[in-house]
């Protein structure tokens, strides 16, 4: 085991995040950081990961046997990879480092101290993230395969499951629309509430809601596999032994994206859209589709387990209709569809918006539009698709700049809030030929914005005088209001400093014993902070250490 606590587990492997699966196991250390944690099994250290984002200060050990673990979040380093990590940054004048190492260069063995637990980078709070990967490939394995000494003897639960209409025509209990059905427990088996009565026609597909508990937590994590037979016959089966980092962003087509976006609710679809490239499914040709006939019942099973091999188990019957003539159907206007593989670009009014290849998992309404402004941002939005729309790859938005706004300080790309009048989000983006162009992978409505104040810099809690003799770091507020803090630049007495940003805490921190300083005596501080729109601050002081 990396802790030598007894494991708690608070994130599963596979679970699903906001678009990725999860890539390892979290395990909780009590709440607190520092904790000692431990390599595994004989090796080398092969990457040493040190972001304000992300992992934060991660480690990554490779193993004889072809396997690479990996410890994320940490705080800090063993002493000698602390040591080496450090001369890599003064080296580089940079916090955040990706260096690669070879063999012989850092060697661990078995169960010794490779770094301390933490809650660097995007962590939510104190905890090891832990994950076992081919060294090959770097694909990432599941975790709970491998022995781990923690109990699980509780079954997955089922929340729900939702019925879908696959065909233009098709139909759920007379509607061309998912229909979402809660589950609940009863005895040791899970039914549908309320045992209601379910009529199609036509091509339907069906998804399940559903977590896993470990004995004892009240955590909610992922589950392991999840088998769909018809009639007797296996079906569909999703099950999550590992996956390729390059596919993790499939996630959004393995969930139904837009339930997720509106209702926060998690269903995985058991039927394939037409562009999804994961290969954690078995199925049959129909890809998960079933064709419902009038007069025809067909039985459902849901199988579901965790990594531990606890089984629940749902079973359900939808009866074949004919299709009514009453059926209500989507009255929506029809629009050209865009075809998930295909790159494609279109210009509306000097507004153009580009797709490349494999951009969508299924074909896509082309929803686009220009509209005028409704009071938030500056000049003529851009309507991109529906934002209930996922899109898998990067793609570009641009957008003509006003003469009367070419060369504006602080001129910079946003995404309109959900709601319309919201606070704008800031979108990635940068003037080329007088026209300001964004990239992004979201759906939704962007505009022209102004972002001409600078970062606030300054300090936490200073120290009487401001004698840090007695503190073991000096530490700064650095927060950016809109576009977020692009890079900074911290040096003492002219020289560059190691300080550590954590963008989620809007802090910047020195720890004394990485700062190259002289002590028993007074120092100058500066710090000149840029944020994404180009605008600076300088912040100056003097203190004693």
């Amino acid at each position: 085991m990396p802790l030598n606590i007894t494991p708690v587990i608070s994130g599963s492997f596979g679970e699903l995040r906001g678009g990725h699966f999860h890539s390892g196991v979290d395990f909780t250390t009590q709440g607190r950081t520092g904790l000692p944690m431990f390599s595994i099994d004989e090796g080398y250290v092969s990457r040493i990961g040190v972001s304000p984002v992300g992992f934060g200060k991660a480690v990554y050990v490779n193993h004889p046997n072809g396997f690479t673990s990996v410890y994320a979040h940490c705080e800090w380093f063993s002493e000698t990879i602390e040591k080496i990590v450090t001369e890599i940054q003064y080296q580089k004048q940079s916090f955040a480092i990706d260096e690669h190492f070879s063999a012989g260069q850092i060697p661990v063995k078995r169960g010794e101290l490779v770094a301390y637990s933490g809650n660097s980078g995007s962590s939510g709070g104190p905890h090891l993230h832990f994950e076992i990967r081919e060294t090959a490939t770097q694909r990432p394995l599941n975790v709970h395969h491998f022995n781990l000494p923690v109990k699980d003897d509780v079954p997955p639960h089922i929340e729900a499951i939702c019925i879908y209409p696959l065909g233009e025509g098709s139909t759920v209990n007379g509607r061309n629309e998912p229909l979402l059905i809660p589950v609940v427990k009863s005895g040791s088996s899970f039914v549908l509430s309320g045992n209601p009565t379910i009529n199609a026609s036509g091509v339907i597909g069906v998804g399940v809601e559903t977590l896993d508990y470990f004995t004892g937590s009240w955590r909610k994590c992922g589950v392991y596999s999840i088998t769909l037979k018809v009639d007797g016959n296996q079906w569909f089966e999703s099950r999550l032994d590992g996956f390729l980092f390059s596919h993790t962003r499939y996630l959004n087509s393995h969930i139904d994206f837009a339930r997720r976006h509106t209702t926060k609710r998690v269903v995985q679809k058991s039927f394939l859209d037409e562009n999804n490239q994961l290969d954690i499914y078995t199925t049959t040709a129909e890809r998960g589709r079933v064709q419902m006939l009038p007069c025809q019942s067909r039985r459902f099973n849901y199988e579901i387990r965790d990594a531990a091999g606890n089984l629940s188990e749902l079973t359900f019957i939808i009866n074949g209709a004919e299709r009514s003539s009453g059926a209500k159907m989507n009255a929506a206007p029809q629009v050209p569809l865009l075809h998930p593989q295909r790159a494609w670009t279109t210009t509306i009014e000097g507004f153009r918006v580009s797709f490349p290849e494999n951009s969508f998992y299924t074909s896509v309404p082309a929803d686009f539009s220009v509209v005028d402004n409704p009071g938030v941002g500056l000049g003529r939005h851009f309507s991109i698709l529906k934002e209930t729309v996922p899109v898998h790859n990067f793609f570009e938005v641009t957008l003509p700049i006003p003469e009367n706004l070419r060369g504006r300080k602080g001129l910079t790309g946003a995404r309109v809030n959900s709601n319309g009048n919201g606070p704008l989000i800031y979108a990635s983006s940068s003037v080329r030929g007088g026209q300001m162009v964004i990239r992004t992978r979201e759906a939704g409505v962007y505009c022209l914005a102004i972002d001409d104040t600078p970062p606030i810099v300054r300090l936490k809690n200073a120290p009487a005088n401001r004698n840090y003799s007695g503190r073991d770091a000096i530490r700064l507020e650095l927060r950016d209001d809109f576009s977020g803090v692009a890079s900074y630049r911290a040096s003492i007495n002219g020289e560059w400093m190691l300080f550590e940003h954590d963008p989620k805490n809007n802090e910047l921190a020195g720890f004394f014993r990485n700062l190259r300083i002289p002590r028993g005596g007074r120092h100058l501080l500066e710090v000149v902070a840029i944020d994404m729109a180009g605008n600076e601050s300088v912040f100056t002081t003097e203190f004693v250490y």
